[in-house]
């Protein structure tokens, strides 16, 4: 299977939850829908959070840079990765 699409897929809804003003989505909402995504992608065995890893900077490689930035942050908001993303200035572990 090629999990590219299920992948866009995800943060195609992360980034709409995450983008969304209130008269489109309750903000309660939102926030709990991320953290319900972000908990369920934590579930991910370590080689699978690795080849996700890789996933997520090759399509952000491919991305415009609005979609880049959410894709390279996207780890470190859920919790993945720890530290900052690098372009918030912050040293990623």
């Amino acid at each position: 299977m090629n999990p590219e699409p299920l992948v866009r897929a995800i943060v195609a809804a992360m980034m709409l939850m995450e983008e969304c003003g209130p008269e489109e989505i309750d903000p309660d909402t939102a926030v709990r829908g991320l953290e319900n995504m972000g908990y369920e992608i934590l579930q991910l065995s370590r080689d699978d959070r690795g080849e996700l890893l890789e996933l997520i900077e090759r399509m952000a490689r491919d991305s415009d840079s609005h979609t880049a930035d959410f894709l390279r942050a996207l780890p470190f908001s859920i919790g993945m990765v720890d530290g900052l993303p690098p372009e918030s200035g912050g040293e990623a572990d």
